[in-house]
């Protein structure tokens, strides 16, 4: 919603082409993937200079993975209709996330009921904007006018 309500053309674009959606979502969660990962350290180790002890709990910046500029072109930039877009939003092998179906059709159901309903909005304040973060991360608070 925050993105929806700083972009004006991608909501036209989706809008406008029903089959935009599925990059879409891809897209938006490649650039938002909202979770990351936090583990245990299992022994003592020192990482850049960072000394870690065992037991110690570490957040992994997983996502950054999916601005790497070797696996996409313009990493930064939103592009709807994306192609090759392997991100990792949701994790990967054994840890990747079982519900990501679901949480596909949870994001496509809700943008595309917002859209239709509410097609132009924006940001009431982008200061006010509070963001939540740890392991979640997204805002938290997102005030917008229509």
């Amino acid at each position: 919603m925050w993105h929806m309500a700083q972009h004006p053309e991608h909501r036209k674009q989706l809008r406008e082409n029903d089959d935009l959606w599925p990059t879409a979502i891809e897209e938006l969660l490649r650039v938002y993937a909202p979770v990351t990962m936090a583990r245990i350290v299992d022994r003592d180790i020192e990482f850049q200079g960072c000394p870690m002890k065992a037991g110690d709990r570490v957040l992994m910046a997983f996502p950054a993975a999916n601005r790497d500029p070797r696996q996409f072109e313009n990493p930064d930039e939103v592009i709807l209709d994306r192609e090759h877009n392997r991100h990792v939003a949701f994790g990967s092998g054994i840890h990747r996330c079982a519900g990501s179906n679901l949480a596909r059709l949870e994001v496509r159901v809700a943008l595309q009921t917002w859209l239709e309903r509410i097609p132009e909005f924006e940001l009431v304040d982008p200061a006010t904007v509070t963001w939540a973060g740890g392991q979640v991360h997204g805002p938290r608070s997102c005030m917008v006018k229509f």
